[in-house]
Parts: structure tokens; C-alpha cells; sequence
């Protein structure tokens, strides 16, 4: 009896939200070097929200280095636009397969790329795609886009209000000093959550790794703010710069590594925070530091200014990823 009354709860609320799955699976699809729509939907009379829940591509090689736009609620700039190998946190066009956790992957070796990351929106939503700027003739893609109606969010015992939205940070192909700060997030007021971030560098040595980040939870508080890591593989959580190897975690994966021959060292790694967001309430900065200094006592990430530099950090050309909620 006890069962049977679960069931029916269920069943009632299920069917008062009114769940409703939508998408679309394109096969041998053309995509242009001038944007091209793939996916226009907008929410049916009587529902209050939509999600979109899931994002698959492949096809030729030039959809790996494809950019993808999300216009949400008749945006007329993106509020997110990607290529794929970023959207699954794998630096540098990284091909290396398969792995994958239950928000990103690679499963095949040419393509294969999918997103789960929850993309919320009130009215109608939008999907293109346009080739990079070097291809100039059309390529082949397929591609599967699915979401779902008045489906809520929850992440480990808090539900997103209906109201948030998803927005992608980006900072591509910037060079850094050493010890300088990159801004990863400006967000001056509003609340919300950090979901995601994705990290890309190119450095004349590894001495970057040392840098730490640093969240303000309220936008005008003060340096260190929330000293998230103490160093840039603490926060990816490894350690000693990396010394067990790449790794593709639930949570957390070091995606590239690659020495080339003129003493440049590439790498990535992403970090999920669904089962430890990090909250802010008026506003949010997040910042991740090119190396780092000591203070006279050998403590880092304490120091905005001064202080001993650690080891011979040089300039950095990052590209980075960061994905909050806000509403």
C-alpha cells in the first residue's frame, strides 16, 4: 500500500508539471562558413520553463573547431558560444578517447563530443553553427539536441530557480605576464553560482601551476576574497604538478599535456562544482593568477602585491571556460 501511494504521488506530480521532451537529430547535415540555424524551439502555451539537457556532435574534422552559439530568449549576441573540445573541457583540440563523466565526453575517435550541462530558458531557444574562419566549403555533421520542459535542476540538495540562467565566461587566446591576475569571471551584481571552469594554457614552462584562485563571493570584498586553491593542480585535485598523469574524473580531469619543440608547454583540465558550488549573492570575480609569490614566511596565495616569486613563471596565452547560473 505504502508503494502504491509513493507511486501515485509521483505520477501526479510528474504529470502536473507537464514534462515535455523536445530536440531534434540531424544526419549528414551541412554546416557553412556563415552561421547556420540547427535548432529553434519555443516553450508550449501553459509552461513556465525549458531546459535544454544534452548536446552531441561529429562529422568532419572541421567540426571540432566549429563555433556553436546558444541565443536564449531571442538574445541578439550569444550568451553561449563554443567550440566542442572547450565545451567537454579538453584543451588544444585534444583528440583522446574515449572517456567521459555524466556532464562531459569524447566516445569515438573522430568526433564524439557530448554536453550534458543544463541550459535553462524562459521563452524559446536558439542553436547555430558556423565553420571556422579557414574552411570555406561546406562539411558534413551530425548532430542530436534534446531538452525538456518544466524540468527542474537540482544539484545535491539545491534546485536552481526557474529563473537562472546559464552564462559562459570566456577569455580566448589572451597572453598574461607572469604574476599577473586573469579575470575570470566580472560579474558586478546579481546572484548566483559557479558550475564549471575550464582552464587551456600555453607557457614557456610549467611554473605557471603554482598560481591560485581566488572567488569573491560578494563582488566588493576584499583580496584573498575565498582562496579556492593553493595552487592552480590543487584546485584540479591533483598535486606536485600533475605527477600522475592525465586523468578524466567525475569531477574533475587534467585533458592535455604537450611539450613542443621550441620549449612551450600546452595543457588543460576542467573542474565540475555540482557537488560543491561556490555561491555568491551580490556580484562575483574569479581569478586564477599567472604563477604566484611567497610572503617572508614561505606562505602563499596571501600576497596581492611583492613578495618572492615562485620558480621563473613566464607570459601565458590562456583560453579558459567558466560557467555560472545566475538569476
Amino acid at each position: 500500500m505504502y508503494a502504491r501511494i509513493l507511486l501515485i504521488v509521483f505520477t501526479s506530480s510528474a504529470i502536473a508539471q507537464n514534462l515535455n521532451t523536445f530536440g531534434i537529430g540531424l544526419s549528414s547535415h551541412w554546416l557553412y562558413s556563415k552561421e547556420t540555424e540547427l535548432f529553434n524551439y519555443t516553450l508550449s502555451e501553459g509552461s513556465s520553463f525549458g531546459v535544454l539537457t544534452h548536446f552531441w556532435t561529429t562529422g568532419d574534422p572541421a567540426i571540432d573547431e566549429s563555433v556553436f552559439s546558444y541565443y536564449i530568449d531571442g538574445e541578439s549576441v550569444p550568451s553561449i558560444q563554443f567550440v566542442t573540445y572547450m565545451l567537454v573541457g579538453a584543451g588544444f583540440n585534444d583528440q583522446t578517447t574515449p572517456w567521459g563523466t555524466k556532464w562531459i565526453g569524447k566516445g569515438a575517435k573522430y568526433g564524439g563530443w557530448y554536453n550534458n550541462f543544463r541550459v535553462p530558458f524562459q521563452r524559446s531557444i536558439r542553436i547555430t553553427g558556423k565553420l571556422p574562419a579557414i574552411k570555406n566549403n561546406r562539411k558534413m555533421i551530425w548532430i542530436i539536441l534534446r531538452g525538456t520542459e518544466n524540468l527542474p535542476t537540482n544539484f545535491y540538495g539545491f534546485q536552481l530557480p526557474s529563473n537562472a540562467r546559464l552564462v559562459l565566461h570566456k577569455i580566448e587566446n589572451q597572453t598574461f605576464h607572469p604574476i599577473s591576475w586573469v579575470p575570470l569571471v566580472d560579474i558586478p551584481s546579481g546572484q548566483g553560482l559557479l558550475f564549471a571552469h575550464t582552464l587551456a594554457v600555453m607557457s614557456g614552462n610549467l611554473n605557471f601551476l603554482e598560481g591560485c584562485y581566488h572567488a569573491y563571493t560578494k563582488y566588493q570584498d576584499e583580496f584573498p576574497g575565498l582562496i579556492v586553491s593553493t595552487g592552480t593542480e590543487d584546485y584540479f585535485d591533483s598535486a606536485f604538478y600533475f605527477n600522475a598523469g592525465q586523468y578524466h574524473n567525475e569531477i574533475s580531469g587534467y585533458t592535455h599535456y604537450k611539450e613542443l619543440s621550441n620549449n612551450v608547454y600546452e595543457w588543460s583540465a576542467y573542474r565540475i562544482h555540482d557537488l560543491d558550488p561556490i555561491f555568491f549573492t551580490n556580484g562575483f570575480r574569479f581569478h586564477w593568477r599567472n604563477g604566484d609569490v611567497i610572503d617572508e614566511n614561505g606562505y602563499k596565495c596571501i600576497l596581492n602585491q611583492g613578495g618572492s616569486i615562485v620558480g621563473a613563471p613566464t607570459q601565458s596565452i590562456v583560453t579558459s571556460y567558466t560557467w555560472t547560473y545566475i538569476w
